[in-house]
């Protein structure tokens, strides 16, 4: 009995190779969201900390200036976070496309894998008629001797 050999192996391996190809971009989007993420929530830390400290010198005399400085960074940090948001927005805007990308790749993936399977079947369906009709016809013969 030969080898079950599939036509389109290539392109089943070619498949393989985009799907891989597209997870990886999609970690690596996504790392750069976590990252954003950490990023973001950083500058939040930094701000609430800023409004404590600034809160302590607003106890007794108030120094017109130190508050100035205060308002400037802290709208330094606001800023910050405003365009922190917005760049991690973008980022999972490309995650929802690299996801897409994912899934229609595996989708590929799946279709040839479902075409081969149904190939291997096939043969498998007409390697063992072939092996009924080998063992019938020795049969016949055998039959044929004992008379």
């Amino acid at each position: 009995m030969k080898k079950f050999n599939f036509r389109f192996e290539k392109i089943l391996s070619y498949r393989r190779h985009q799907e891989k190809l597209r997870q990886r971009a999609l970690a690596q989007v996504r790392n750069l969201e976590e990252k954003q993420k950490q990023e973001i929530l950083g500058i939040q830390q930094d701000r609430e900390r800023h409004l404590e400290e600034e809160r302590q010198y607003l106890i007794g005399t108030i120094n017109p200036q130190q508050l100035t400085a205060f308002s400037r960074y802290y709208l330094k940090l606001k800023g910050m976070e405003i365009s922190g948001k917005d760049v991690l927005r973008k980022i999972q805007i490309e995650v929802s496309q690299k996801r897409q990308e994912l899934i229609d790749a595996t989708k590929q993936r799946k279709i040839y894998e479902k075409l081969k399977e149904k190939h291997k079947e096939k043969y498998v369906a007409e390697q063992n008629l072939l092996l009924q009709k080998e063992n019938d016809e020795i049969g016949t013969k055998t039959y044929l001797r004992r008379k």
